[in-house]
């Protein structure tokens, strides 16, 4: 390097031109021979490491392009204006949409300004405003910002006690800026300064004497002592090799390097000079002086007090030292100076401590040093921070060092720093045996050889990162990942890669498998006050999108996300004892229900320093999701913020290996690798802190409610049995909500007659729910939910039954229970109930629905409130908030109550409120149920049965068990409560369920194929929606191949809800299109009787006629006369229902175009556009959770 530029410093050198004082991050001092090393002095700033995302672009820009609103920003999306035939309602409408998107855009660039721009953009009421002037005042470049950033960089230091993370977050926005504020040179640029420069160091290289400091003449070698391991070095051209004692930091004893040996370290430090991860460094202290004089093409510092000298040694030969005016000086002595921190004898400073050493101003060539600041660590030989051959071994799947060599010749792999490393994992993965014969089996071919070379990879790979075994999948993906990469002597040392796409593949993205890593989670997945990101291991790389696959086996979640940092020289086992909530201990807590207990692959780890460097985050396509799931030891906090401290216990995991399903495809849902357990008898509960704290709870609950007494048996009376039910109650969006234990009777052994007498006890039927929430939302009423503990406890029982003690329950022997309340598990326990509580709700005024037994209504002057019961969960809504809270508290008061406050999640169905009214889903059912079904593909379709298909029960192979059939198909019906779009798809399915075939089953996975596609697909309840209702009406004729018989279909809509549909096979056969149609008919009008009667007790008028439309006019001729022919006689006379309600002017019959038949979809199966059609008008939308 030249002799006027061996300081080092973040900026290039022009910006130090521009700087009054330069930072010294390292101060040099060299041989002679040091000079002939090539330098580098750029005039503009370097590139930033391409790991780093761009600087240009704007994360508020980036933040409303997500969100859709950037036309609201460079207005494009103009503040509408009425026009001349508008209606005032469509306008209002779409004023306040641009003026709600236009408000919230100016809030979200308030919330993310500091306070001075914060309130500057409080004068603004416009976006694009606000946005230019932004743009005017802080997205310029130019050299008095460039200054001051520079500046404020180097004013950045590291407080005692701060964290590097803590530090870093300081340090890394004043870094982007200023990398933003340097352009990159064009290529002429580049190279007139190239040319500069070289002018310059011919310039130099003439010159024989420096001013203000001397170069020394030839000099025999020095003497020094080595006693207080500080470091001389001589110089001089002479015969002798020159050698230097350097005193590594914390070390007792001094190191011999030869000078050829520090150059080769100096020039491994320069060749990183651009990116500043290294520097060559020594230093000088200040003494008498109040500053010094640096240069780096010195051999030695002068000083004229000697007394700054701790050791001192004369001169055998004393040199001459030449000044600028021609004089000579001649040398006294040589000495070391030093302080209690730090010697100054030609020792080279480490730059990872990042301490700054001096500041000074340039003079001409030199610094002047004013103070000297010293690190308060030992001093040793500056290394290079590059990555190391051992690390890219690593990142390419332990790949052969003369493979990585290859990599790194072809400049492919950037700066590497050579190390000699033994890697015991690919010894133990991939050690060879003898070579065979070539007539033995060992020969088997290509394909064994290279499936040799993945299966050794793999072990290399488990080995080194102590992953358990079950997770091998993940390790083949990531070294098949890794030998694309690498180069093979078989295609001419290219890579499988490069021989596929024609350009060398990128490395920078590469990282060591079972590396520690941490997600950012989405904002949904935590509060404000909890940790923003989680704790992973690294598995892998996305397949079919950019990200990283990283494994939490804490939630069982496996996040697919380019938002990660890692922690490569640190596996995930040494650092997962750090997570905010919890430690961990043992592989049991790690990775439950994947590897046997016994079977300990992960030790104990000692404690890593908080303050171990984060390496950046990858730049790749986005996509997260999360779940919470306590596994943490009994000393441990809570697992999550939201669990009960009391339950965060070590669960006891079954040592049996489970088959893992695929991770589902979608952009916002993942699936969980591990499934939660659950406990199937006392025994095995009984040894977990959490299933024992539940039933305790339950124990408790039973004793506070006197559910029964200890007596003795008497003759004559049988007992009946209990057990435990244990289930694991989980959140909307998949997190654990607490651990329930339940005691029930064993109700099977009871007779009808001596144990019960009735059971019937009504619920709520789901078309009510729906119907509840669209009256509710076109009302903009506020829906609330509270749930019953132990609601079957509060029953009474009149009946004389004698039960078991339940396990777990101290008791005198020979005693039974004889029950006074209604135990879960008794068939008259249901009944007994709804008894209980319907009665102490019409205290209250409350009154029962004629038309759904499980609704309640209160009428006052106040207004209406409306209560739904479906066993022990119910929904509040009404316009009587008042009255609302009256009734929660008279609650409160009868029952053991639990306020869920606005209603959120109900029987499985997830309902989101917003503005525009709800939104209902089943995405974490359908998420479970695609869990459950264990799809491993990816493959996705867009109808949910194939066009024109007709299953029979005699087509396809025979399959024997039934068993996984029937639980997907009773799952689908179950969804078809918010998924109409599969209803006719699930008619057909769920006619097989007892001689199921090869067809059948692949029409199910046709329909999770679809689901998998549309997981978020659900109802919207408009708040502007009228509440009128209509009704649809269709039928397939003889659209069965076996039997022939019709398929009915029809729906209801109140406004632009739907609320109530069917897809069903008709009883009988139809002897033509229209007597179909006219059995359609039939259902149709009962089941909208019934709706008018229900809107009745909600408060919706329905004094005119409900049209529905047909598309048969045959159909509604024989409803409309009196007519029997030959193709109408045979129609019993219940299906005439039609014609009577027709004359009473409750329902009118409108014909419609086939087209235009909304029913059409429960009917039969329909092209894909004919079928996304009829889903848009349906009003099914996708709706990702919040």
């Amino acid at each position: 390097m030249d002799s006027d530029r061996n300081i080092s410093t973040p900026l290039d050198s022009s910006l130090e031109d521009d700087l009054s004082h330069a930072k010294i991050t390292a101060i040099g001092l060299r041989t002679r021979r040091s000079k002939n090393l090539p330098a580098v002095t750029p005039r503009h700033a370097p590139h930033a490491p391409s790991s780093f995302p761009p600087r240009h672009v704007s994360p508020n820009a980036t933040f409303i392009k997500g969100r859709k609103l950037w036309f609201y920003v460079t207005g494009e999306m103009k503040k509408p204006v009425k026009g001349s035939s508008e209606d005032e309602n469509a306008f209002r409408i779409r004023l306040i949409e641009w003026d709600s998107n236009n408000h919230q855009i100016l809030t979200w660039l308030r919330n993310t300004s500091i306070p001075s721009i914060s309130n500057l953009l409080g004068n603004f009421d416009d976006a694009r405003t606000a946005w230019d002037m932004l743009a005017k005042r802080y997205s310029s470049s130019h050299g008095t910002r460039e200054y001051q950033l520079s500046i404020e960089q180097y004013q950045i230091r590291q407080d005692p006690g701060q964290s590097i993370n803590d530090f870093f977050a300081h340090y890394e926005p004043v870094r982007g800026q200023l990398l933003h504020q340097l352009p990159t040179p064009s290529l002429d640029v580049a190279l007139n300064d190239l040319v500069r420069e070289e002018t310059r160091l011919q310039t130099l290289q003439a010159q024989n004497k420096l001013n203000v400091l001397a170069t020394t003449s030839p000099l025999a070698p020095l003497q020094q002592s080595d006693s207080d391991h500080t470091a001389a070095v001589t110089h001089g051209d002479t015969d002798q090799t020159p050698t230097a004692v350097v005193a590594p930091a914390h070390s007792g004893s001094a190191i011999t390097l030869t000078t050829d040996q520090l150059e080769d370290i100096i020039a491994q430090a320069l060749v990183q000079a651009s990116n500043a991860s290294s520097s060559s460094a020594l230093s000088v202290l200040p003494g008498k002086f109040s500053s010094w004089l640096l240069d780096s093409a010195c051999c030695n510092h002068m000083t004229p007090y000697p007394s700054f000298f701790s050791h001192t040694s004369s001169a055998r030969h004393a040199p001459t030292i030449h000044t600028t005016n021609g004089s000579t000086m001649l040398v006294r002595s040589i000495g070391t100076v030093s302080t209690s921190k730090l010697s100054i004898s030609n020792v080279f400073h480490d730059p990872r401590t990042r301490q700054e050493l001096g500041t000074g101003r340039r003079i001409g060539r030199l610094f002047e040093i004013s103070s000297l600041r010293l690190p308060a660590t030992g001093v040793s030989v500056a290394t290079s921070s590059s990555p190391s051959l051992s690390l890219w071994h690593s990142q390419l799947g332990h790949a052969s060092s003369s493979r990585v060599q290859q990599l790194v010749s072809r400049g492919l792999l950037g700066p590497v720093s050579k190390d000699n490393f033994d890697c015991v994992s690919c010894q133990l993965g991939k050690q060879p045996a003898l070579p065979f014969q070539n007539s033995t089996s060992q020969q088997n071919g290509r394909a064994e050889r290279k499936l040799r070379h993945i299966l050794d990879t793999v072990c290399a790979l488990l080995l080194s990162s102590k992953v358990p075994v079950p997770f091998w999948g993940e390790a083949v993906l990531t070294a098949a990942h890794a030998i694309n990469r690498i180069p093979s002597p078989t295609i001419s040392n290219q890579t499988p890669y490069e021989r596929l796409f024609g350009s060398p593949p990128h490395y920078q993205h590469l990282r060591s498998f079972g590396s520690a890593c941490f997600v950012l989670l989405q904002p949904h997945e935590h509060n404000k006050l909890e940790p923003r990101s989680r704790l992973c291991c690294f598995l892998g790389y996305g397949e079919t999108q950019k990200g990283y696959r990283c494994y939490d086996p804490i939630a069982h979640r496996l996040h697919i996300s380019r938002h990660v940092v890692f922690w490569e020289h640190h596996l995930f086992t040494e650092v997962s004892q750090f997570r905010p909530s919890f430690s961990l201990s043992s592989l049991s807590d790690l990775f439950p229900e994947v590897s046997p207990p016994s079977l300990e692959l992960f030790p104990p780890s000692p404690e890593v320093s908080t303050s171990i460097p984060q390496t950046e985050s990858s730049d790749h396509s986005s996509g997260s999701s999360s779940q919470e799931t306590p596994h943490s030891s009994p000393e441990s906090p809570a697992p999550a913020p939201s669990e009960d401290p009391a339950l965060a216990t070590t669960l006891r995991r079954s040592s049996r290996v489970t088959s893992l399903p695929s991770h589902l495809r979608d952009f916002h849902c993942y699936t969980a690798l591990a499934t939660l357990h659950e406990p199937h008898s006392y025994r095995e509960a009984s040894s977990n802190p959490l299933w024992q704290a539940a039933m305790t709870e339950e124990l408790d609950a039973l004793s506070r409610t006197r559910t029964w007494d200890l007596v003795d048996l008497p003759p004559e009376k049988s007992v009946v049995g209990c057990k435990w039910v244990f289930k694991i109650k989980t959140r909307s969006d998949g997190s654990i909500e607490r651990y329930k234990a339940r005691l029930v009777a064993k109700g099977f052994t009871q007779e009808y007659g001596i144990d019960y007498e009735e059971t019937f006890a009504p619920v709520a039927r789901l078309s009510s729910v729906r119907t509840l929430l669209a009256v509710a939302a076109s009302r903009q009423w506020k829906l609330f939910q509270m749930d019953v503990k132990n609601a079957f406890l509060n029953g009474d029982l009149s009946e004389e039954i004698y039960m078991q003690p339940p396990p777990g329950l101290s008791h005198p022997p020979d005693k039974v229970c004889r029950l006074r309340r209604a135990l879960y598990g008794l068939k008259q326990a249901p009944r007994a109930w709804f008894a209980k509580f319907s009665s102490t709700v019409s205290r209250l005024g409350f009154s029962i629905s004629s038309y759904d037994s499980a609704l309640f209504l209160r009428r006052t002057g106040k207004g209406t409130i409306l209560l739904l019961l479906y066993v022990d969960d119910m929904i509040i809504t009404g316009d009587d908030l008042s009255g609302i809270q009256e009734l929660k508290a008279f609650l409160s008061q009868n029952f053991e109550m639990k306020d869920l406050g606005h209603l959120s999640y109900f029987l499985g169905l997830e309902i989101t409120s917003s503005d525009d009214g709800f939104y209902l889903t089943q995405a974490k059912y359908t998420s479970d149920l695609l869990s459950r079904a264990g799809l491993t593909d990816h493959k996705i379709l867009d109808t949910p049965i194939e066009l024109n298909a007709r299953l029979t029960p005699s087509f396809g192979e025979l399959l024997p068990d039934l068993t996984l059939y029937r639980q997907l198909v009773g799952s689908l019906i179950y969804l078809t409560v918010t998924r109409p779009d599969i209803s006719y798809a699930v008619h057909q399915v769920s006619q097989f369920m007892s001689a199921l075939r090869s067809t059948h089953y692949a029409a199910v996975l046709r329909i999770l194929r679809y689901l998998k596609g549309t997981i978020f697909h659900g109802f919207h309840f408009s708040a502007q929606s009228p509440l009128t209702l209509r009704a649809y009406s269709d039928a397939d004729w003889a659209g069965d191949p076996t039997d022939r018989r019709s398929t009915t279909g029809y729906c209801f809509l109140l406004g632009s809800s739907l609320i109530s549909w069917r897809s069903k096979k008709q009883s009988v056969v139809a002897r033509s299109s229209t007597e179909a149609e006219y059995r359609a008919l039939v259902d149709t009008t009962s089941e909208l009787l019934w709706l008018r009667w229900l809107l009745q007790d909600l408060g919706v008028s329905t004094s005119s006629a409900t049209p529905i439309y047909c598309d048969n006019r045959s159909a509604i001729q024989i409803a409309r006369n009196d007519v029997f022919h030959e193709r109408t006689k045979h129609i019993e006379i219940d299906c005439h229902l039609v014609r009577h309600h027709l004359l009473q002017g409750s329902l009118q019959l409108i014909s419609v175009s086939s087209h235009d038949q909304l029913a059409d979809i429960f009917t039969k199966s329909h092209p894909t556009g004919r079928f996304h059609n009829l889903v848009s008008k349906l009003q099914l939308v996708s709706h990702p959770p919040p």
